[in-house]
C-alpha cells in the first residue's frame, strides 16, 4: 500500500470502530447492557416501519439470512422489545412489531444518530459539509457494488 492507501484504511477502520463504540457505550449509558448494537440496529429496522413487517422482510433490509435474523429477534422478544403475531394471510409467517419498551429503544437509537450526526455537522463549513457527503456517497457505492445485494 502507498502512503495514502494506508492513512485511508487506518482511518476507515478507526471511524468505524469508535462509530460503534459511541454507539455502544451511549446505548450502555441508556438502557444498560440488555441492549446490544445489532438489537438496537433490528429494533431501528422495525421502528422505521409504518407497519409490522415479517421477518424475511427484516432479515433483507439488513442483509442477513432468514435464521440468523429468527435467532435475533427471538432474544428481543424474549427482553420484551418486540412481540410476534401470526400474519392474517399465511400462519406460517409473523409480523413483527415493536411493544412500548422496544419503541423507547427505537426512540432514544434513533435520537442518539440525530445527536451524532447533528454535533458532526456543527464543525464543518458548507463546503467541508458538501466534501463529506460526496466522499461518503463514494464510499458508500463502492460498498453496495462489492456487497452486490
Amino acid at each position: 500500500m502507498n502512503e495514502f492507501e494506508e492513512k485511508l484504511n487506518d482511518l476507515l477502520t478507526d471511524v468505524f470502530n469508535q462509530i460503534l463504540r459511541f454507539e455502544e457505550d451511549s446505548i450502555k449509558s441508556a438502557f444498560g447492557t440488555s441492549v446490544t448494537v445489532t438489537e438496537a440496529h433490528i429494533l431501528d429496522v422495525i421502528g422505521k416501519q409504518k407497519e409490522k413487517i415479517t421477518v424475511s422482510e427484516i432479515a433483507s433490509i439488513l442483509n442477513i439470512t432468514v435464521p440468523t435474523i429468527t435467532v435475533a429477534l427471538k432474544k428481543l422478544e424474549k427482553k420484551g422489545f418486540i412481540s410476534k403475531t401470526p400474519s392474517a394471510d399465511d400462519g406460517r409467517r409473523f409480523m413483527i412489531g415493536l411493544t412500548k419498551t422496544g419503541e423507547k429503544v427505537y426512540r432514544a437509537h434513533d435520537l442518539f444518530h440525530k445527536k451524532m450526526v447533528r454535533d458532526i455537522s456543527r464543525n464543518l463549513s458548507e463546503t467541508e459539509k458538501d466534501a463529506l457527503l460526496s466522499a461518503v456517497n463514494k464510499l458508500l457505492d463502492f460498498f453496495r457494488k462489492k456487497v452486490q445485494r
